[in-house]
């Protein structure tokens, strides 16, 4: 934060505030800092669909209910390695899921898209074959997890702006076991 920071954060901090090329939604101020549950001062989004899920993060209704979240860095936070064929070859990557949200004894783990992404896998295709193995991937590394430990319950989901909001309502209440979101239900069938 601007009060708070090492110079180098205010310096980057200072130009993105000042930089009048940005649109303004660009920097978002939460100026309740009880509802910024973060051990963060700054976050920073890459995309539309992680500021919009930024925003209701930070909404008194949904922060209510949430004890901490982190937004995660692109690379090199909590890395999910995942393989897939591309064509003839055999590829492997690695995600970061955007964002691990704490409620209780529950950890929520959300990576977001844009809605367009839901009609490029009914497509098929590469970057079907991709998601579906991301996906894959991180279901079975958190229902892994699941079972080596139970203080801790882990859930996974891929989420575009089009289900936020029953996204919030499901967490809200606090029961996370059934949800499945409209990306997610397109990646399961195949």
């Amino acid at each position: 934060s601007l009060k708070i920071g090492e110079d180098e954060d205010l310096k980057v901090l200072m130009d993105l505030i000042e930089d009048e090329t940005l649109p303004r939604m660009g920097i978002k101020e939460v100026r309740n800092k009880f509802l910024f549950k973060t051990p963060l001062n700054v976050v920073i989004s890459h995309s539309t669909p992680e500021r919009k899920f930024m925003e209701k993060l930070v909404s008194s209704a949904n922060a209510e209910v949430i004890y901490s979240w982190i937004k995660s860095r692109d690379t090199g936070f909590y890395s999910i390695e995942y393989s897939w064929r591309k064509g003839e070859h055999h590829k492997q990557g690695k995600f970061n899921p955007d964002f691990f949200i704490k409620i209780d004894n529950k950890i929520i783990v959300v990576e977001t898209k844009d809605d367009e992404l839901i009609e490029r896998i009914k497509e098929g295709g590469d970057i079907a074959k991709e998601i579906r193995a991301e996906n894959k991937y991180a279901l079975e590394h958190f229902n892994r997890l699941n079972e080596q430990q139970k203080e801790q319950s882990y859930f996974f989901n891929f989420l575009t702006p089009m289900d936020f909001d029953n996204f919030f309502g499901v967490l809200r209440k606090k029961d996370f076991s059934g949800f499945i979101s409209q990306l997610d239900s397109e990646l399961e069938a195949e």
